[in-house]
């Protein structure tokens, strides 16, 4: 039986940065707004208390502010990411700008601030109600979707089948947000395990663990096994960890015994359906990272597929008159993270019956490994050839970023008959989420001619993941792409 219930595997601290990134936001749009509005107004004001002054002359409150604004913001209950009502919210982002504008009056009027314009006050108050009520709820929009990316389709394996076991099924079972599934239970004890628990089915022994793991997509392994036979399981707590997936330990405390550190894996004491738990990762899961690289990839793909409209449309007309009778795109299904398969597009660059040659030329494949490359496939149309030299026949995948199926950087996407040929070190290129670009299109690409070369090109990305590494690549993408460079 499937287990499928809801939860946010993570506590509400990611959320409370980004109120507060949004916060930040708000305040200093609205301020500027303010000032920026009111000379439109000149003619209306008189001078005094009410005339704009020089920008130099306000700026500085926005160190006032800021503290100010937060210790509010923290008394009011909007620092919180817990949901709130809209009525609420706006009632409490009211009562802020109105506590908030009193506090400002009274500095002004007590150290005599005469170059400090009231309107221009008035005005930011005035201002910051709409501006960051909008924005909570378009910050908050995007966390959401990103969590729910990340957790609402999590699978899960338990590992155990005795009382701790139960006893987290049960909690998992009264959990309120987000969506997983508990695939199955294994029993390190063959002999005596039970065939279901707490209505979840159990697989079989943990002999057969790893095998599962490598086989089936997997997202969370969690050990609910007794204290005494945690040490027992660290070789597949290692093998969990070496395909790039989430380890949750029950109870936390036995994992320093197992010899797991900071510098091998990322260990943090993490929430998990309410009870403390140990987390271990060998792919990074900082939220703050993944959730400015998802707002980065909206923002971008977004922009770049309505800039480049007319582009793609001329493409696709090309695209039909010099291959008549073929789609103009090319649907190909890929596994994305932990194995999830989704349909991405491209330009169809091939004859329409390329899928039924393959056959007729693997054996030349020059690429050593489990993927296809041949520098003269006979089935690319003389378009095709033109659009895989600049990579205009990835232009439609801008589409998957949009969507969340990938990411403008991660590892390329593989079929699911490439994956079946990896190698068990190979499958951890699935642990994050597939991109257009990554380290193998600005080392060298097409040129690289050993599948092992661009695994590990994959895992140094995974292993050093960062905002900083993922603008080094775009920018080393742009030259590569312009001179068609390794492209075939």
């Amino acid at each position: 039986m499937l287990l499928t219930t809801t939860c946010h595997p993570t506590g509400d601290w990611s959320g409370r940065r980004v109120l507060l990134l949004s916060h930040a936001f708000s305040i200093s749009s609205s301020f500027f707004l303010s000032y920026r509005l009111l000379p439109n107004y000149r003619h209306y004001l008189r001078a005094g208390a009410f005339a704009p002054g020089p920008f130099a002359a306000h700026a500085w409150l926005l160190l006032l502010i800021f503290p100010l604004w937060y210790v509010l913001l923290e008394a009011l209950g909007l620092n919180s990411a817990t949901r709130l009502s809209w009525r609420a919210v706006i009632a409490r982002t009211v009562r802020l700008q109105l506590f908030g504008l009193g506090a400002l009056s009274a500095l002004i009027f007590a150290f005599k601030l005469q170059t400090v314009s009231r309107l221009i006050i008035f005005g930011f108050c005035v201002l910051l109600v709409p501006i960051s009520i909008a924005t909570r709820w378009l910050f908050l929009s995007v966390l959401e979707a990103h969590r729910s990316h990340i957790y609402n389709i999590a699978r899960i394996l338990v590992i155990g089948t005795r009382e701790r076991a139960r006893e987290f099924i049960r909690q998992a079972r009264q959990a309120e947000e987000g969506h997983f599934e508990v695939l199955g239970c294994f029993e390190p004890e063959a002999a005596q395990a039970p065939r279901e628990v707490e209505g979840v089915r159990v697989v079989g022994s943990t002999e057969i663990l790893r095998c599962y793991l490598f086989a089936h997509p997997v997202d969370i392994v969690v050990f609910a096994m007794p204290p005494e036979r945690v040490p027992e399981a660290k070789d597949l707590m290692d093998a969990a960890l070496e395909l790039g997936l989430r380890v949750v330990v029950l109870p936390d405390f036995y994992v320093q015994r197992l010899g797991y550190t900071v510098d091998q894996q990322q260990v943090r004491i993490d929430s998990f359906f309410g009870r403390p738990v140990a987390a271990l990762s060998s792919v990074p899961r900082h939220s703050s990272y993944l959730f400015v690289k998802r707002v980065m990839d909206i923002a971008i793909s977004a922009l770049l597929l309505l800039l480049l409209a007319p582009l793609l449309a001329l493409l696709a007309i090309l695209v039909k008159l010099t291959s008549p009778h073929g789609p103009v795109f090319y649907r190909w299904k890929v596994l994305g993270v932990n194995k999830k398969p989704f349909v991405s597009y491209k330009f169809r660059t091939m004859v329409p019956n390329a899928e039924e040659l393959k056959p007729q030329i693997l054996g030349r494949n020059e690429m050593v490994g489990p993927a296809f490359k041949m520098r003269d496939d006979p089935r690319i149309t003389p378009l095709g050839r033109f659009l895989r030299k600049y990579s205009l026949d990835e232009l439609p995948q801008l589409y998957s970023v949009l969507k969340g199926d990938m990411s403008l950087v991660g590892p390329r996407p593989p079929f699911q008959e490439e994956v079946d040929r990896y190698e068990f070190w190979q499958r951890r290129k699935l642990s994050i989420k597939p991109g257009i670009t990554c380290l193998w299109q600005v080392n060298g690409r097409n040129h690289i001619h050993n599948f092992d070369q661009w695994a590990q090109l994959d895992l140094e990305y995974i292993q050093k993941a960062s905002l900083w590494l993922d603008l080094k690549i775009l920018l080393k993408t742009v030259p590569v792409v312009l001179r068609g460079r390794g492209a075939y």
